[in-house]
């Protein structure tokens, strides 16, 4: 039985993510919480293999690594620069909240057989430039402006 912690401060996607994923038979939901405090409190009472976090509750709170419990990240909206955050977290994930949830229960399952699951929308958003190498830039296209600041950099006299 994979046993999870959910925190999220917005009640109605807690109660049904908790839902959803308590009717699978090799999940059970033993606790919600609503901050990363009171997730670390239901962690060491409870002792949940994943705890599902919140992206807004991780970036107000930072990070939570607690030994024993894999972290999954989750976010309503891809935007740049979380997916480095999560990472740099220790998170085994980083899933939409609106995924099928036959995403989010496979996810869960490779998370616990070791893998690292993120979202294909989330690495979709992704800006291409943050993987590529600089170039060195081409010559420079002067145009009226740089030509009539250099003439007054050098004066005829």
């Amino acid at each position: 039985m994979i046993r999870i912690v959910i925190a999220e401060d917005q009640d109605r996607v807690l109660g049904t993510i908790g839902s959803l994923l308590n009717l699978e038979e090799d999940m059970e939901v033993v606790n919600r919480a609503k901050n990363k405090e009171h997730a670390k409190e239901l962690i060491h009472q409870h002792r949940p293999d994943i705890l599902l976090l919140d992206i807004e509750t991780l970036l107000r709170d930072g990070p939570l690594q607690e030994e024993g419990c894999k972290l999954l990240v989750f976010t309503t909206f891809a935007k740049e620069g979380y997916l480095e955050w999560v990472k740099r977290s220790g998170a085994h994930g980083y899933l939409l909240k609106d995924s099928p949830s036959e995403e989010l229960t496979s996810s869960i399952r490779s998370i616990m057989d070791g893998m690292r699951m993120y979202s294909p929308k989330l690495m979709e958003k992704a800006e291409p430039s943050l993987f590529e190498t600089p170039q060195a830039p081409g010559p420079v296209k002067q145009n009226y402006l740089s030509l009539f600041l250099n003439k007054m950099k050098h004066p005829t006299g």
